[in-house]
């Protein structure tokens, strides 16, 4: 499990707001004001990159799936969080630069890439769901 703290938005630093959220990276601990700390597998600050996140949290799995295990990527996190930002799913993800895509688009191209360098000899079948949970409501963004 990773967390991955948002930078400010620009109308947060306009009012002047500032970030209650801090990273421990030594202790892989992310600290909420200054008393409460939770603990992860992966804490990524404001500054994390997306090809950081890729990196750390993704490129593992896909390489697992590339030898018949399964994957789940579940981005979590409350209205505003950055779930879309970090999984490169919002309208404008086409307008951004290859070191601001995220990690759908990300995983997608690195698949393909890699069912090409693959040997002839091997059939993959691939499969992809698409899901959204909101208000205890599922949604499938693919049909």
């Amino acid at each position: 499990v990773a967390a991955r703290i948002r930078p400010l938005l620009p109308h947060e630093k306009a009012a002047n707001c500032c970030s209650c959220v801090t990273v421990q990276q030594s202790s892989r601990q992310v600290v909420v004001g200054t008393r409460r700390a939770f603990a992860f597998d992966m804490v990524f600050d404001v500054d994390a990159t997306q090809d950081e996140v890729y990196d750390a949290c993704v490129a593992p799995l896909l390489g697992g799936c590339m030898q018949g295990y399964n994957a789940t990527i579940l981005a979590y996190g409350q209205t505003g969080s950055g779930k879309t930002h970090t999984m490169g799913t919002g309208q404008a993800c086409s307008a951004f630069s290859a070191e601001d895509e995220g990690v759908t688009p990300k995983v997608i191209k690195n698949s393909f890439a890699m069912l090409e360098q693959t040997d002839d000899m091997v059939d993959f079948k691939a499969s992809c769901c698409y899901l959204e949970i909101y208000n205890e409501e599922i949604r499938d963004l693919l049909s």
